[in-house]
């Protein structure tokens, strides 16, 4: 008995010091900058299929990188293969000012008050003055007092980044039932403190913040049909396929591939995260800059990672001709 109870003792004391040793290892991988994380379990995927994209993923790491220390400005960069796991990171818990990538979330609220039976998506919001942004979009030339159905604000506010649609949601769930649901939906980094296109809240230094990691966690459930439900899920990964503003991660990839994706533009800050569909398999792509030069600089940084990405790890090798 003496003698179990001495095992015991040593098998406890074993874990614990483990565990000292595992707490620390886990804090710092999580903090460090730039990362590359190995899929977890092989048995998911072919192990051809895993052991190249594992050589082709460490190599489009370090090339990302060099391309982040050289962007004038800052940047945070996520690239992760759906079907093996395999994931890269630089920056990814570095706050950035969300701009529009603030819509995906509150794209998803929506569909989360619908699923409480708070609203429908075939139900009216009335446009108010109020709710109006000074740009070219189709809400903002309508006349106050005109109704509108919710599926079409959300579609306004995904596909054309329609910031008065935008406010007419915001003002309909308030920022307090959003920012909850951010919470819920496992955002640990992103929040809407002001109206997205708010300067004057802006100039006064309350700023909507988010992360490559958070934007990055939201497509994934997206993608599996986890966020709200599978059919919200899927109704909202094709709103994102039909984004109409394809100047950043689309810019340098081949005509035909499926992208469902948001951009965000606000002053120093450009960004777009989403999904590429490719026949060799999706990834998650997140690109976020701030600080920077120009907004035509910022977009050609996005799109060339986007497509070095594509290169190096998706695009089908040309067939060899035998003579």
């Amino acid at each position: 008995m003496r003698r179990a109870l001495a095992g015991i003792r040593s098998i406890l004391k074993f874990n614990r010091w483990l565990l000292f040793i595992a707490l620390p290892i886990t804090a710092i991988a999580a903090a460090y900058p730039v990362f590359y994380r190995a899929p977890a379990d092989s048995s998911a995927a072919g192990e051809k299929i895993i052991e190249e994209r594992k050589i082709n993923y460490r190599e489009l790491m370090a090339e990302l990188q060099a391309r982040a220390e050289k962007f004038p400005g800052e940047a945070a960069i996520v690239i992760k293969d759906i079907q093996t796991q395999q994931e890269i990171g630089i920056n990814v818990a570095r706050l950035f000012p969300s701009a529009s990538l603030v819509k995906v979330p509150i794209m998803a609220a929506v569909y989360q008050a619908q699923e409480e039976g708070k609203l429908r998506l075939e139900d009216h919001i009335i446009l108010k003055k109020k709710h109006k942004v000074r740009d070219c979009s189709r809400l903002y030339n309508m006349r106050p007092g005109r109704k509108v159905v919710i599926r079409d604000i959300i579609e306004r506010m995904i596909t054309e980044s329609d910031n008065t649609a935008t406010n007419m949601l915001v003002d309909a769930l308030g920022f307090g039932y959003l920012n909850q649901k951010f919470i819920e939906f496992g955002l640990k980094q992103t929040d809407l403190r002001r109206g997205v296109m708010d300067l004057k809240w802006r100039k006064a230094g309350i700023e909507n913040y988010t992360t490559a990691a958070d934007m990055a966690l939201l497509l994934e459930k997206i993608y599996n049909g986890e966020l709200v439900s599978h059919a919200a899920s899927a109704e909202m990964l094709e709103v994102l396929k039909r984004q109409k503003v394809n100047d950043r991660i689309p810019r340098l990839l081949p005509d035909g591939l499926v992208i469902a994706h948001k951009t965000g533009l606000l002053n120093d800050t450009v960004s777009d995260v989403g999904i590429v569909f490719t026949k060799e398999g999706d990834f998650i792509i997140c690109v976020l800059t701030a600080d920077i030069k120009s907004f035509l600089s910022a977009k050609k940084f996005i799109g060339s990672v986007a497509a070095c990405a594509y290169d190096r790890c998706y695009r089908k090798p040309a067939a060899t001709v035998k003579m």
